[in-house]
């Protein structure tokens, strides 16, 4: 009988994978169990999670080896470290990214008052601060000039970052510890501007807030208090100034000197009250001379004198 060429090598194959079946199956099935009662119990899906052996905290490090060293080695505090003066390089990093993120607010120049009520830290200070050799004068210097930078924000509109970086480098003098930190004024909670002015001896309480132009003076009409056309020209020249008529309400309770010292009292409480709701008026209104109280008052009369200067009418005989 002949066979077809090829036979034989298929009934080998199919003799060698009938074989590793088996082979497997006997593998799989326990001893003593039956093949039918294996098919009937459900499949327990196999897990392939490794096992790890985590270091205990409390070991030594003398019992590590050097690859759970380097993981468990210690990392610096800081991210200049290694760098030549890692102290000071981290404060100019962060004073060079405080004045990048707020380069665009307004900045004024620091009058030599300010100057005197607020000081920064010594050199010899600034070096027990950083605990480290390598400061110099000129690292000092750096410092210095750039919370000079800071200090040039505008005070109303100085970030809580900045007060607080400038309040770490900062040595108040012994005058006042207030008086480094300046009260800025706020909207209260019903949204209303509180201020006061002051002329001679008129003194106006103002009270401002958002609305369509409303003025009372002492529970009155602005144009029935002040009759005369240049005392209320004198209560809408802060808002021309500011090209903000008829855009806010006032209540103004003034007393005491005559009725032009309480017009120019308003306007002074009038022209405060526009900063609180917007700090970057103060400039225009500081060149106007709405800023600055005029601090004139009456000259008082001498004795001997008919007036403070006038002389009695001088007769010969």
């Amino acid at each position: 009988m002949l066979l077809k060429p090829g036979y034989a090598q298929g009934c080998a194959r199919s003799f060698r994978r009938l074989l590793s079946s088996s082979f497997a199956k006997c593998q799989q099935t326990p001893r003593g169990v039956p093949v039918e009662e294996l098919e009937t119990r459900p499949l327990v899906p196999e897990t392939n999670t490794k096992t790890t052996n985590t270091v205990p905290r409390n070991l030594r490090y003398t019992n590590l080896s050097k690859y759970e060293l380097e993981r468990r080695r210690v990392i610096p505090l800081l991210s200049t470290y290694y760098g030549g003066n890692p102290y000071h390089d981290q404060v100019m990093s962060s004073l060079s990214r405080l004045l990048q993120r707020h380069h665009k607010l307004p900045r004024r120049v620091l009058d030599e008052r300010e100057s005197k009520e607020t000081q920064w830290i010594s050199f010899e200070e600034y070096k027990e601060k950083a605990q480290s050799g390598r400061i110099k004068v000129r690292h000092y210097e750096e410092l210095v000039s750039k919370l000079n930078e800071l200090r040039g924000i505008q005070t109303e509109l100085m970030p809580h970052d900045v007060i607080a970086t400038l309040k770490e480098f900062t040595r108040s003098t012994s005058d006042e510890k207030v008086a480094a930190q300046r009260f800025v004024k706020t909207l209260d909670e019903f949204g209303r501007a509180n201020t006061v002015g002051k002329r001679k001896d008129a003194v106006a309480n103002i009270s401002m807030v958002r609305g369509e132009g409303l003025i009372l003076v002492n529970g009155k009409a602005m144009t029935e208090y002040f009759t005369r056309d240049i005392d209320r020209g004198k209560l809408v020249y802060p808002f021309q100034v500011v090209a903000q008529e008829s855009k806010y309400n006032i209540f103004i309770t003034c007393h005491g000197g005559g009725v032009s010292g309480q017009a120019e009292a308003s306007m002074y409480g009038i022209a405060k009250a526009l900063v609180v709701f917007n700090p970057m008026l103060k400039p225009r209104l500081r060149k106007a001379g709405l800023m600055t109280r005029d601090s004139r008052v009456v000259e008082r009369k001498k004795p001997g004198k008919v007036k403070a200067r006038k002389s009695p009418t001088w007769v010969k005989r």
